[in-house]
């Protein structure tokens, strides 16, 4: 009885990531939408059954994806297939969200650094190349829309854009890791509350509020303010990649350290909960704002702001 509903289940969450695959390669637009629950199989599955089985959905849906799309479609099915069977894994062992989380990133940037490289060393093709010609192509299409309207371009444009560009191909690496934690948070956020009406107990995550970093990340932030400051290293050089890099990661969990604060002052008191999302909002939306909270959180991180209100 119990395998028989293994194979029943395991045939419908193929059947499923099937019809979203279709839907991302063939509707327009769909896969703004179905990239995020193209995982919800997997992880639905491995949830509740063990390892062994869901790899043998995986190679299914990697053999459907061959026939309902285009052998490009197998790299997303790795992707989207070992993402969410580490997901459901960690989650039948009991494992924190925590570490679920982590987890799941290492398999889903392990992923995409080894698609990457494959496409630049086997068919020669780089997609950050790529998105940069695409960046300046649209550029050029300003500038000539400007002239045909009878108006000059700015002349630092392009100066401009080549600062981006530079700026760009520098934080690559940041970029790369960012985005991955960032997909891995909304596959969490949009997928848990799915398989939980389902009746799997999936862990939580702390309040938010409670988030605190070490202070010795402090002291790596002013390490690495220091060096930008008074050695400043030279551009294209391995020490000023290295340097820009850890600001751009540090300045964030300071934000997200400010941010952590906020939440916590409104929680001991009593704010309403627009006053905090109100500020999460804001500060993704006005740099000047962002460096405030950034501030916030280093004062926090430094002079234990919390624990000194606790003591109130």
């Amino acid at each position: 009885m119990k395998n028989t509903r293994m194979l029943t289940e395991g045939a419908l969450m193929l059947a499923i990531f099937t019809v979203l695959l279709l839907f991302s390669a063939y509707v327009p637009m769909a896969m703004l939408a179905t990239q995020f629950f193209l995982i919800l199989p997997f992880l639905f599955y491995s949830s509740k059954y063990p390892l062994k089985n869901s790899l043998v959905l995986l190679i299914g849906a990697m053999f459907m994806s061959m026939l309902a799309g285009t052998v490009l479609a197998i790299p997303f099915t790795i992707l989207y297939g070992t993402t969410g069977i580490m997901m459901g894994y960690c989650i039948r062992t009991g494992k924190t969200k925590m570490v679920t989380y982590m987890a799941s990133n290492l398999v889903f940037l392990g992923n995409v650094v080894l698609f990457y490289v494959l496409a630049a060393q086997l068919f020669g093709m780089n997609f950050f190349d790529k998105m940069i010609q695409i960046f300046l192509r649209s550029s050029d299409q300003y500038a000539d829309m400007m002239r045909a309207l009878g108006q000059t371009p700015d002349p630092n444009l392009q100066k401009q854009v080549q600062d981006m560009i530079g700026l760009m191909k520098t934080l690559a690496p940041s970029l790369l890791v960012s985005s991955a934690f960032l997909y891995v948070i909304l596959f969490i956020v949009i997928n848990f509350p799915i398989i939980k009406r389902f009746g799997i107990d999936v862990p939580k995550f702390p309040p938010f509020r409670t988030v605190k970093f070490p202070k010795s990340i402090l002291w790596y932030y002013l390490i690495t303010l220091m060096v930008s400051l008074f050695i400043k290293p030279a551009e294209g050089t391995f020490l000023h990649m290295t340097v820009v890099n850890a600001a751009y990661i540090l300045q964030i969990l300071m934000m997200i350290q400010g941010l952590a604060f906020i939440y916590y002052y409104s929680h001991v008191k009593k704010w309403s909960k627009a006053i905090p999302v109100t500020a999460t909002v804001m500060t993704f939306l006005l740099p000047t704002f962002f460096s405030i909270i950034r501030l916030l959180g280093i004062i926090d991180l430094g002079f234990d702001l919390r624990q000194r209100l606790a003591k109130k």
